[in-house]
């Protein structure tokens, strides 16, 4: 049987162009006579661009044969706790995949599916974070944007996230676009530390791989989190980061004489990532069901957000955690600024107290943000005043929560509403700071407690659980004096 084939005219570092090939289509995949495969990017009236996704010697004049398939990447149960490349090769030095489950060939670049696939997103995401689960909550099925300068604690707060996902059955996938291959070893081994990689894989890059394996990332990355998600599971994907994906397409599309646009990027860049995000979501039956939940990361110059990246990645995310330096320094943990952070979905997935509460908590926030500007310039603070600034401060130290610790929903309202009651309105910040772990564990754990907690989400207003709360507040003083 005859089979079409392109010959190699030019060649541009990884970049290819072929004469020939006259039925070929976008994605189609190319194999040369030395076993060599591409992929095709662009078609021209006569010629077509292909990259390389194989490092080999080529030469002008070589056979490029027509594959009649598309880019695959193999999907199953066998990736978990393992790190592959987007073509599902292991880089982990743990030997070959030991294929025992059943798994399936998927094509890595998709259509999103469409909103007759896709269902309400009404279920919280619990990251076990305070901050973020009261004050910032996720949806599942949510893409939220983490953002933030340099060293600001970014990946702290992922390598939390997916350690607290570990009896919730939820899939963790973590994509990591063109780091350096120490930082992926040195995320294999926190996770295997904290035994989080059962329910997690990492599809990684390195800043040493060639330019189109990096840019295919986070297009493997979704495709694998499709697969679970057909299964009904919630699945987890962390892109990171979508800077260099960005960068590294812009140098694609660069050598390939591509129009450039502002800031040098083309001018499908924001179609690129949109088509990408728009594969995570909430879907129904008719779709597996089962959720993707998308954070995909950016680092930024907290000086300047108005570049092109980061504000595109805002405006296709439902929300976005902006992370500062200077909070990491301060010592706040998850280093977030509430004032300039957002979640537009995550709301409505929130039981109703913890709502309520978070309202509350937000206003007090705001007030003492007021009063310490006022006071200031005032040498008299009168006692309401005093008492919004303590419980400020409380309520501050209550979200600051050391890494790799989980705190259920249930114990992180507990923990809040203790400073509407006598038990911390009479005690100083000192005590909280030294009983706050003590007062966890034991809301978490002790029996005479787990009673409240459990049964906490029926009450809706935050003044009703300070009332169920008191008859437990001297048994509390008993706890923190032990």
């Amino acid at each position: 049987m005859d089979q079409e084939v392109g010959i190699v005219k030019s060649i541009k570092n990884f970049l290819i162009r072929l004469e020939g090939l006259p039925t070929v289509k976008i994605n189609d995949l190319l194999t040369s006579e030395n076993n060599l495969r591409a992929l095709v990017n662009a078609m021209y009236p006569e010629e077509v661009e292909a990259l390389l996704l194989d490092e080999g010697e080529i030469q002008p004049g070589m056979m490029f044969k027509k594959s009649n398939s598309k880019l695959t990447i193999e999907a199953g149960e066998f990736l978990l706790g393992r790190a592959v490349n987007p073509l599902g090769v292991p880089i982990d030095g743990k030997g070959a995949l030991k294929k025992n489950s059943l798994g399936k060939v998927e094509e890595i670049d998709k259509v999103a599916p469409g909103i007759s696939y896709r269902k309400f997103i009404k279920q919280q995401f619990d990251t076990n974070i305070t901050l973020v689960d009261t004050l910032i909550p996720l949806g599942l099925g949510q893409r939220e944007l983490i953002m933030g300068d340099a060293r600001s604690g970014k990946t702290g707060f992922l390598i939390d996230l997916i350690v607290n996902q570990k009896n919730t059955g939820t899939i963790c996938i973590y994509g990591s676009i063109g780091k350096p291959i120490t930082s992926v070893k040195n995320l294999i081994n926190i996770l295997a530390e904290n035994k989080a990689l059962s329910h997690t894989l990492i599809i990684a890059t390195s800043s040493t791989d060639i330019s189109p394996l990096i840019y295919l990332t986070p297009h493997a990355t979704l495709t694998v989190a499709e697969y679970f998600q057909h299964q009904g599971k919630n699945v987890l994907v962390i892109l990171d980061d979508m800077g260099t994906h960005a960068k590294v397409y812009r140098e694609i599309a660069l050598l390939g004489n591509k129009s450039p646009g502002k800031e040098s990027y083309p001018g499908d860049i924001f179609y690129q990532h949109a088509h990408l995000l728009e594969r995570a979501g909430n879907f129904n039956d008719t779709a597996g069901g089962g959720s993707i939940t998308a954070l995909p990361i950016i680092e930024l110059n907290l000086n300047d957000f108005t570049t092109l990246i980061p504000t595109n990645l805002m405006g296709m995310t439902d929300g976005h955690l902006l992370f500062k330096a200077d909070l990491y320094r301060e010592g706040q943990r998850p280093p977030i600024d509430l004032n300039l952070s957002v979640s537009r979905v995550g709301k409505q997935t929130q039981e109703r107290l913890q709502n309520n509460l978070a309202y509350k908590i937000k206003q007090i926030l705001n007030q003492a943000a007021q009063l310490e500007t006022v006071s200031r310039f005032s040498s008299e603070v009168s006692q309401e005043a005093q008492l919004t600034l303590k419980q400020s401060q409380m309520i501050m130290e209550i979200l600051s929560q050391d890494p790799l610790t989980s705190i259920s929903k249930s114990v992180q309202t507990v923990l809040l509403s203790l400073i509407f009651t006598p038990f911390l309105q009479n005690k100083p910040l000192d005590f909280l700071k030294t009983h706050k772990q003590k007062l966890i564990v034991a809301l978490s754990q002790d029996k005479a407690l787990q009673k409240l907690t459990n049964g906490i989400f029926k009450l809706t207003n935050p003044d009703d659980l300070v009332k169920e709360l008191t008859p437990y507040l001297v048994y509390l003083e008993k706890l923190c004096q032990t």
